[in-house]
């Protein structure tokens, strides 16, 4: 969804340019992104909670085209300036983010516990 936003967003800055409309068609495409991204997640950790499920095949690849999205949607709206220059700090917040991710997801009780 997030790619078909972006790809959308892209149609405006064509004949019909409208500087407003893309903009926000990019921020949506962004959040969507995000969204896919943190779904794909939970889909992959109920992967391993039951097995019987698939492989996490299809998790990984809506992660993958979620971050295709956020890339091109940063690059577009220059936000990938922001991060290329401070990657110092946004590299030490998603440490962080991911250490606090991984102490919740380790915490969680399994389902047969919890009955």
């Amino acid at each position: 969804m997030a790619l078909g936003i972006v790809s959308f967003a892209l149609a405006t800055f064509g004949p019909w340019f409208n500087l407003l409309l893309g903009y926000g068609l990019m921020a949506a495409s962004i959040a969507v992104a995000v969204l896919g991204i943190w779904w794909a997640d939970r889909s992959a950790h109920q992967v391993h909670r039951n097995p019987g499920l698939t492989n996490g095949i299809f998790a990984k690849s809506g992660a993958t085209l979620s971050v295709v999205a956020l890339i091109l949607s940063t690059y577009y709206t220059g936000l990938l300036i922001l991060v290329l220059v401070f990657w110092p700090l946004l590299f030490v917040a998603l440490l962080l983010t991911w250490a606090f991710h991984r102490a919740w997801v380790d915490s969680d009780v399994p389902s047969e516990v919890q009955a």
